[in-house]
C-alpha cells in the first residue's frame, strides 16, 4: 500500500463524502512522513549523532538521577508516568504517548 494510493483514495473519499478530522490527519501524517523521509536522505546517518546533522552541541545539563526518574515513570507528571511504565511493562507506547514523552524530556527536563 503506497502513500500516493492512501492520498489517492482519501481525495476520493472527500469528493463523495467531505473532509471531516480523520481525512485531515491522514493526509497530514503523510506529509509529515515525507517531510522525514526527505530530511533522512538529505542528512543520512547524521540524523542519530548526538548533537543531530548539525553539530551544534547545546548546553545540557546531563543529571543522572532526573533522567532515571523520566526512565523509571517516577517525574511526578501523572501522563508522562503513565506512558513511562506502560513503556516499562509492555515494551509498547502509543505515537502521541512518544511525542510527549519525548517533549517533556527535552523542553522540560533539558535532558
Amino acid at each position: 500500500l503506497s502513500p500516493r494510493k492512501v492520498y489517492d483514495e482519501v481525495g476520493s473519499y472527500e469528493k463523495e463524502w467531505g473532509s471531516n478530522k480523520s481525512t485531515y490527519w491522514v493526509v497530514f501524517e503523510l506529509i509529515w512522513r515525507d517531510y522525514f523521509r526527505f530530511f533522512a536522505m538529505k542528512h543520512g546517518n547524521k540524523i542519530f549523532f548526538p548533537h543531530g546533522p548539525s553539530g551544534d552541541a547545546q548546553a545540557q545539563k546531563q543529571e543522572a538521577d532526573v533522567l532515571e526518574r523520566w526512565r523509571a515513570g517516577r517525574t511526578g507528571a501523572p501522563l508522562i508516568d503513565a506512558n513511562m511504565r506502560e513503556l516499562l511493562a509492555t515494551g509498547w507506547m502509543s505515537n502521541r504517548g512518544r511525542q510527549n514523552v519525548a517533549s517533556y524530556l527535552v523542553f522540560y527536563l533539558q535532558q
